[in-house]
């Protein structure tokens, strides 16, 4: 039973990026496929609506009065308005009326879901799991107790996973071949990019029924939480990339290269091919069209400079390159500070500068690489065994944040202990500062200043000396998204310019 126990929460602590994915889907599909949702129910005993997620049993529940709405089946009632659970449950079910108002607004938040239950307000993160078996979780959460239920779900989705590798594996390795009415009736699905979410798919796809073509402009997949440690050097780049090709080995082919178009209607995709030889070759890549029956974009986004005068000139930390490119500018930086027209006493100030590092954005990028740099920093500056003994004292890493807390997208202890552990480093951190500009050796600041209220009443301009400075400040959509969203209907767009997708990521048609 022990064993059982540990095999659940090993499950959680490993696929917490996944889980609020999956409540959401398995929620959805039990209030798709239950006639008990004929009209919507507001659970009494757990503050939930019919059917008790941490339980999956049927709460006593009463029916609210019917509301009527242009755009909700004649059937449902509405829940009171202010809870925001019964939101969830009202957009859902708009979704699938056929009637969706021009104003409507698609899905709710991550944010805004999980702090509107309880359950998932607890199981959200490792710190929840942590607090429930200490006593310290909140009493309406301790209440609705663990949802096993949902844990062995995931268990089982883990042991399937297992499975389809275990299927393919003679397939892989030859023993086996694929018989001719299979090879003819595989579906081909075009996978754009080979981020984490192509990968997910990739790893655990069933080839037997799928012909898989993979296209994107890097031909590897990057564990991204371990950029700023390989951009330090901490972490060799092999460590933290897996290759596409053997990410599963009966992926059909890999094409190395991005979407430039798409035709909906014809389920065709254009890829423009990398230039593998733009140095010795001259003229554009080469174009080729890719028919499909099933499209995964999964493309991503890009670094998004937010409109600032020089932030483009700024390095990024996105790829395996960006973390090249700053590896080698960090040895430039040190190497800049130890000339020797800046040694002595007299060139502090000077050298002080050559050896700032900005970093813009409080984000869990911008908060990974300030600790990695200043580590670096302690590391080579350690009199008689750091290779830059005489830059004691003039390495600094500043980071700086818009916002009032950093990491805002964890929970509050994380944001707390995040900004704590960085100050006790040396990291200064400056908040409620935006930049607005990134120059030839400083970089321009903009403060707000508030009153005893904490009511904003000015900003405060100041010029921040630099040696180098990254860009890790927010991210954007890429030019592809933008081309299908003009194939999609009106409603697909959001307000930031991205994809709205239901609860199994798909994009209305």
């Amino acid at each position: 039973m022990k064993f059982v126990y540990v095999l659940l929460l090993s499950t959680l602590m490993n696929h917490s990026s996944a889980f609020v994915l999956l409540v959401r889907t398995r929620h959805a599909a039990r209030l798709k496929t239950s006639p008990t949702f004929n009209t919507i129910r507001y659970c009494n005993s757990c503050k939930r609506d019919g059917v008790c997620l941490a339980t999956s049993t049927k709460s006593d529940a009463t029916t609210t009065p019917t509301t009527n709405n242009n755009s909700m089946p004649d059937n449902v009632s509405l829940l009171e308005p202010e809870q925001p659970h019964s939101v969830w449950y009202k957009r859902y079910l708009e979704y699938n009326s056929n009637k969706i108002p021009t104003n409507y607004d698609f899905v709710l938040t991550d944010k805004e879901l999980i702090e509107s239950d309880p359950a998932l307000n607890l199981l959200s993160s490792e710190i929840g799991v942590k607090e429930y078996f200490t006593k310290k979780a909140l009493p309406e959460a301790k209440k609705e107790g663990l949802p096993i239920s949902v844990l062995l779900e995931r268990t089982f989705d883990t042991v399937e996973d297992v499975w389809e590798h275990l299927r393919r594996f003679p397939l892989e390795n030859g023993w086996a071949q694929m018989s001719s009415d299979e090879e003819m009736t595989r579906k081909t699905v075009v996978v754009l990019g080979s981020g984490w979410g192509a990968h997910a798919f990739m790893k655990v796809a069933n080839c037997n029924k799928l012909r898989v073509i993979v296209v994107s402009p890097s031909n590897h997949f990057v564990f991204t939480p371990m950029l700023a440690s390989a951009a330090t050097g901490t972490v060799e780049y092999r460590s933290m990339t897996e290759s596409v090709r053997s990410a599963n080995g009966m992926i059909e082919q890999y094409i190395e290269g991005k979407a430039v178009g798409l035709d909906l209607q014809n389920r065709k995709v254009k890829v423009k091919l990398n230039s593998l030889l733009e140095d010795f070759r001259e003229g554009d890549s080469p174009e080729i069209d890719l028919e499909y029956d099933h499209l995964l974009v999964a493309v991503g986004c890009k670094v998004d400079s937010k409109g600032v005068p020089g932030a483009d000139k700024s390095l990024r930390l996105k790829s395996c390159d960006d973390a090249r490119r700053l590896r080698t500018a960090t040895g430039e930086v040190f190497e800049y500070a130890s000339r020797p027209d800046v040694a002595g006493v007299d060139h502090v100030e000077e050298r002080t500068k050559r050896a700032t590092f900005l970093i813009v954005g409080g984000g869990p990028t911008g908060v990974e690489l300030a600790g990695e740099l200043y580590d670096l920093g302690e590391d080579i500056t350690r009199p008689h065994k750091g290779t830059y003994p005489r830059l004691k004292g003039n390495v600094r890493v500043i980071l700086v944040h818009s916002g009032s807390e950093l990491v805002p997208q964890f929970e509050k202890p994380l944001r707390a202990e995040a900004l704590k552990s960085l100050e006790k480093k040396g990291v200064q951190v400056i908040l409620n500062t935006r930049v607005t500009e990134i120059g030839n050796g400083f970089a321009t600041l903009s403060t707000k200043t508030v009153d005893d209220t904490g009511y904003e009443i000015g900003r405060e301009e100041s010029t921040l000396p630099l040696g180098l400075s990254v860009w890790c400040a927010g991210t954007a959509p890429v030019s592809f998204v933008s081309q299908l969203l003009d194939q999609l209907p009106t409603e697909a767009k959001s307000k930031d310019g991205r994809i709205q997708v239901d609860r199994w990521l798909r994009p209305p048609i």
